[in-house]
Parts: C-alpha cells; structure tokens; sequence
C-alpha cells in the first residue's frame, strides 16, 4: 500500500469516526464539519494536554447543539450554510471563547453553573431532580472523553492504519 492510499485511509477512518461522534439528528453546516479543519477547536485547546480547553470545547459543542435543536424547532428546517457561518463567526470572538474557558475552568474547580455553591459561601436549595447534575456531569465527562478521542485520532492517526 502506498503513503498515498494510507494517508487517504486514514483521513477517511478519523471522518467517519467524527461523524459517529457528532449528534446524528441535525445536520452541522458550520466550520466544524469532518474533513474541514476547525478553527474553534484549535482557538481553545492550545495542546494536547489542555484540559480546560477541551472541556471548553465540549461546552462549545453542547450550546451549538442546543443552537441546532433550538433552531430547528423555530423555523422548522435546518440552518443554512450561511446562517451556521454566522453562528460559529459569534461563537468564534475571542470575548466568547475567553467565556467557554472560563465556564471549564470554573466546571473544573466545582464552581461551574451547575455547581452547589454561589457567591459568599451559601447554598443553593437541593434541586428537586437530583439526578440531573450527575446526569450533566456524566454527559460532560462523555463528550470530553469523546473531544479528546477525536483530537487524538485526528493528530496521531489510527492504530494499524500506517
């Protein structure tokens, strides 16, 4: 097999992982796409041991499917090329992506949204599904999981692919 044919396998191996990865209802038009490089991706994750900025990312990746599903439901159809270029152009300011670091780093240190505490020490009553942080952290610990299994996949390849 040729470098070619291996490099063009590979490529095509770490695609169809991305799409097995991404929610299968809605389709992404946006910058983010498998097979396009992603700019938002590498605006917050500086290295391969950045955590803060793959958990930035998967919060990214929540509040643009939220964006997808909210969209969908209002107008009915899914966004247009030109219409996910314009969200993922406000999701790209460095004022919003400075915001996305800060929420993982705050997710981080136990003092994120859903965290029990707020400012000055006080408690928050219980809420009344107690389920639903364990289920919030749960699904951010599956989509860092998942983010950084991309971002490796994506950076080294797959095994046995060479």
């Amino acid at each position: 097999m040729s470098a070619t044919e291996a490099s063009s396998k590979s490529e095509k191996a770490v695609t169809e992982l991305k799409r097995a990865v991404e929610p299968a209802p809605l389709t992404d038009n946006g910058s983010d796409m498998p097979g396009d490089r992603n700019t938002v991706f590498g605006s917050l994750v500086t290295e391969d041991s950045d955590v803060v900025g793959l958990v930035a990312y998967s919060i990214y990746k929540q509040n643009k499917h939220d964006f997808l599903v909210a969209f969908s439901k209002t107008k009915g159809r899914e966004p247009n090329d030109a219409e996910m270029a314009a969200y993922t152009m406000g999701e790209s300011t460095p004022r919003r992506l400075a915001i996305y670091r800060h929420l993982a780093q705050a997710t981080l240190d136990g003092r994120g949204p859903d965290s029990p505490a707020i400012p000055g020490g006080a408690k928050k009553a219980p809420a009344k599904d107690s389920g639903s942080l364990n289920t919030k952290l749960l699904g951010l610990a599956v989509a860092l999981l998942l983010a950084t299994l991309a971002y490796l996949v994506a950076k080294l390849g797959l095994p046995g692919a060479r």
